[in-house]
């Protein structure tokens, strides 16, 4: 019994710690490309997860989207063929800070030979001002998922890094002191001693 006791726990923090590093990595990794290659969507494999921060996706449909949520994102070239309902992530040519703004294409007009996007959020009443070309365009909606959006929030916080950098460590170094508790202890029975037994020549 003992013995299985000591695979479960060897088995849980194996995962816990694996679980934690490939987080810790990601965080860092997207925390690199944003200060020091000051990307507006750090991304791992072409995938970028964005934080949304208005409600301006807010509706009824799957793939709209809450603040809080976590929206992933895919980074293409096929940007000139987009179709009419399509959620792309592009550059706001009307914000100074250059913000990404992810909202649906409302209706695809064609310029010459190329094509440019008129866009609208969900929940808004009007659609965006001006159109949107498809050199403006960071990547095409993917997923989103509910609430990660804040939790990554508080992954980029100091208190965050500083809970998945130290208790991975705790977990990885203490594993072997939890392991060790569970190990059957030997007594002196066992050795082929009794607390009475006397050594003679």
């Amino acid at each position: 019994m003992k013995r299985v006791a000591k695979n479960v726990v060897n088995f849980l923090l194996g995962m816990l710690t694996v679980t934690f590093v490939v987080i810790l990595v990601g965080n860092l990794w997207m925390m690199y490309q944003s200060t020091v290659q000051h990307s507006k969507s750090p991304s791992i494999l072409g995938y970028s997860p964005l934080i949304v921060n208005t409600g301006s996706m807010e509706g009824n449909k799957a793939d709209d989207f809450n603040v809080g949520d976590l929206v992933v994102i895919h980074k293409t070239e096929n940007t000139l063929n987009l179709k009419k309902g399509t959620i792309i992530t592009f550059v706001d040519p009307h914000s100074e800070s250059k913000a990404l703004v992810t909202h649906r294409i409302n209706l695809v007009i064609t310029h010459g030979q190329d094509n440019v996007y008129e866009t609208k959020g969900d929940a808004n009443n009007t659609i965006d001002k001006g159109v949107i070309n498809p050199s403006q365009i960071v990547g095409v909606y993917q997923t989103h998922l509910k609430g990660f959006g804040s939790k990554l929030m508080f992954l980029q916080s100091p208190k965050g890094m500083l809970l998945f950098i130290v208790l991975p460590l705790i977990i990885l170094f203490g594993s072997d002191y939890i392991i060790q508790a569970f190990k059957p202890k030997v007594s002196k029975h066992e050795n082929g001693q009794t607390p009475n037994s006397v050594m003679s020549n």
